[in-house]
């Protein structure tokens, strides 16, 4: 075996690795603590604006510290908030959202940056309508998509068949894109709706925030 060989095979290796690696983006300006405190008033500024009470309890703060726990550190690139309807996912993905455009459009970072929002739905009508703008949110630096689960399973466009949220996943896990997601499904759900292999693919892109409890919209 030609040692010396594999090491220069193994440093062109690193080398490549290196420059094309892809950081997530994630916020460093400021502490976990401090994230997460700024996240739960920008999630109780979603609460109250629909006129809702806003009520701080331990199940809320709990998903708000692992949202900002994301925020802060080096995990996956993807962040999924799924369970059961109506306790505070889509709340939280805005928050999230709100926070990101806080920070960074504004004089506390001279960066610009905004998370773009949209349901599963839309995206579905979008790949039939307008390919084109699809691309681009292939390709966006932040996307939030809302509602998994409730698109078509496929649509159809300039003759070929697409699946929206697949097509979608594959993209930005390729490109290691920041992308946070909301479903209705639990994983079992998720499997049947999309199948194994794009199961497995959420596994490797997402960290998941589980949610139960009951619905706040009663």
């Amino acid at each position: 075996m030609d040692n010396e060989l594999l090491e220069k095979f193994q440093a062109v290796l690193n080398k490549r690795t290196n420059n094309n690696a892809i950081e997530r983006f994630r916020i460093t300006q400021f502490d976990e603590q401090t994230v997460y405190s700024m996240l739960l008033l920008s999630y109780q500024s979603e609460v109250e604006m629909r006129r809702i009470q806003f009520i701080s309890d331990d199940n809320t703060k709990e998903k708000v510290s692992k949202a900002a726990k994301w925020l802060t550190g080096n995990y996956k690139v993807g962040l999924m908030l799924y369970g059961g309807v109506g306790n505070g996912k889509t709340t939280l993905g805005r928050s999230i959202g709100n926070l990101i455009s806080i920070l960074y459009n504004s004089a506390v970072s001279s960066e610009r940056k905004g998370v773009c929002r949209i349901s599963a739905l839309d995206l579905a009508k979008i790949v039939a309508d307008d390919p084109v703008r699809f691309n681009k949110l292939k390709n966006i630096d932040m996307l939030f998509v809302d509602d998994i689960g409730i698109e078509p399973a496929s649509v159809k466009s300039w003759g070929n068949e697409y699946s929206p949220v697949t097509e979608l996943v594959y993209a930005r896990y390729d490109r290691q894109l920041f992308t946070l997601a909301t479903s209705n499904l639990n994983d079992a759900e998720l499997q049947d709706r999309y199948g194994i292999r794009i199961s497995d693919r959420f596994n490797e892109m997402f960290e998941k925030v589980y949610f139960t409890g009951k619905s706040y919209r009663k």
